[in-house]
């Protein structure tokens, strides 16, 4: 399962470094480490060695205490799949880590359909080419034997040889039984949240005795919990679908999920922030309130691209704001103030030509005290740019992706499911669920679900005028595949942003 090839984030412009907010990802546990090897439990979404950084091999550096370099690593598996990894100490010897240890990896894959009793019993051997196999002899093959099944769906353990990259997923695929998540190979199941494959067991030729050692990393607790069975004692908790939860993703499959907090951070870069220019339409000379600022990315984007006299950022959070004022330039400023009391902040800039708020107020509880105060801190004649997750698609805990078939053409359908929409919510969110399993205190953040009239009617009862709204879809491009030409085509009918755009009224007006 050799590792997929990721692009590396785009960081144009002033004050990408760091991105949106982004909580860290998580790390990797160490599942076995001495002199010579050391064999780390990969969670899903981090690629081993190319990709977004922090890769693995970033990591391992903050777990050994050595110089990556001395450590390499000698087996890959799939940016969105987890599981061992192994790394090997290579400072006394030419070898490839490879050829020191000989790895062996084996897997268990949460796959659609249920196989019949002689699969269960004895195990079959699928051999065929796959995408990656061109030039490499003999044809590839995979063995699976049947642990459990239900609910639909079937838990495999797997071996791969030669064990390439692709190959357990496109020989699942090949006989229609894709591994759940994998929507890239026609799965319409995404139950974990993530594409469905572990490495769960790893066997070595120890590079100082030749001794042959096996090292087991149990699959998450979810891949038997989404059978309807017990998970196993030793089964491991369900850290990737924590991690979602901690970076606000909803439930849902493919690309929708990481819609914001993505590595890439492309939809704020040649989505958001020029729309938002767009709608603000900041002119020369003007001062402007950046609202909930974060980390201050839409105050130096606007400072960047005009020629305003001020930004001023403010955010709730102390460290969001440090953050900002190390990229701040000689035309922005922050300040720690609560958004939701914008009336008693004290500036000289005050009052403002314009404000913003870009996808912070669907986490601000009292939305009407928002409203308010940026009434209270424009002139007569200001303009107020927000910009929300689309409020009628994506609904925390109540939405998510679903396939089905024209019946006309045959050809797939990616559709939208929304359980509930007009009834407001909130939604807890831990933020720090690995320390919290052992033991600490949670810390949690909130999202609050309103229908888009909530919005609309909280700035007209605050004195502001609707003067605007666009709904704002993905330029993201499908890879090639069956069913990327309706993926492309729900990216462009099904909106992930709206932005709507008040003006406080002229004093005689």
């Amino acid at each position: 399962m050799g590792p997929r090839d990721s692009r590396p984030p785009r960081r144009d412009g002033p004050g990408f470094q760091d991105g949106p907010r982004q909580p860290r990802p998580p790390k990797p546990d160490i599942v076995h480490k001495d002199d010579h090897v050391l064999i780390v439990n990969k969670p899903a979404g981090i690629p081993v060695l190319r990709g977004a950084s922090p890769t693995l091999c970033e990591m391992v550096d903050s777990l050994t205490g050595a110089r990556r370099r001395r450590m390499r690593v000698a087996n890959f598996i799939d940016d969105e799949c987890s599981g061992a990894v192994l790394f090997v100490a290579t400072r006394d010897t030419e070898d490839s880590p490879r050829d020191q240890t000989h790895p062996e990896t084996s897997y268990v894959a949460l796959v659609e359909g249920v196989f019949d009793e002689s699969v269960t019993k004895s195990g079959e051997t699928i051999s065929a080419p796959v995408a990656s196999s061109t030039g490499q002899g003999a044809t590839p093959s995979t063995h699976m034997r049947v642990l459990d099944s239900g609910n639909g769906l079937t838990l495999l353990q797997l071996r791969a040889r030669p064990d390439l990259q692709g190959q357990i997923r496109e020989h699942l695929a090949l006989i229609k039984h894709p591994v759940v998540g994998d929507q890239r190979h026609g799965c319409t199941r995404d139950d974990l949240h993530r594409v469905a494959i572990h490495a769960q067991q790893i066997r070595i030729t120890h590079p100082e005795d030749d001794s042959a050692q096996r090292y087991k990393c149990q699959a998450p607790a979810s891949f038997w919990t989404a059978l309807g069975k017990e998970p196993p004692p030793d089964a491991l908790p369900d850290r990737e679908a924590q991690n979602e939860k901690e970076q606000g993703w909803d439930h849902v499959a493919g690309w929708y999920d990481s819609l914001i907090q993505d590595r890439g951070s492309d939809h704020h870069q040649r989505i958001i922030l020029p729309g938002v220019m767009r709608l603000l339409d900041p002119q020369d000379g003007e001062k402007v309130l950046d609202v909930a600022c974060g980390q201050g990315i839409v105050s130096e984007y606007i400072v960047h691209h005009a020629n305003v006299d001020r930004v001023l950022g403010v955010d709730v959070s102390d460290r969001l704001i440090e953050a900002a004022r190390t990229r701040s330039t000689e035309r922005t400023e922050y300040a720690v103030h609560d958004a939701q009391s914008l009336d008693s902040l004290e500036t000289e800039h005050a009052p403002f030509d314009a404000a913003v708020c870009v996808m912070a107020l669907m986490n601000i509880e009292d939305l009407d005290s928002v409203m308010k105060g940026v009434t209270t801190q424009l002139k007569p004649g200001g303009r107020f740019v927000c910009v929300i997750s689309h409020p009628a698609f994506r609904i925390m805990g109540a939405s998510a992706w679903g396939w089905t078939f024209d019946e006309r053409t045959t050809q797939p359908v990616q559709f939208r499911r929304i359980d509930r929409y007009m009834s407001t919510g909130s939604s807890p969110i831990v933020m720090n669920p690995g320390e919290v399993a052992r033991g600490a205190p949670a810390v949690t953040t909130v999202t609050h679900h309103r229908p888009m009239s909530a919005y609309i009617t909280a700035g007209a009862q605050a004195g502001l005028t609707l003067t605007g709204c666009e709904e704002w879809v993905s330029d993201r491009e499908s890879e090639p595949g069956p069913r990327a030409r309706a993926e492309n085509h729900a990216r462009h009918e099904i909106p992930l942003f709206m932005a709507l755009r008040f003006n406080k009224p002229l004093a005689d007006s």
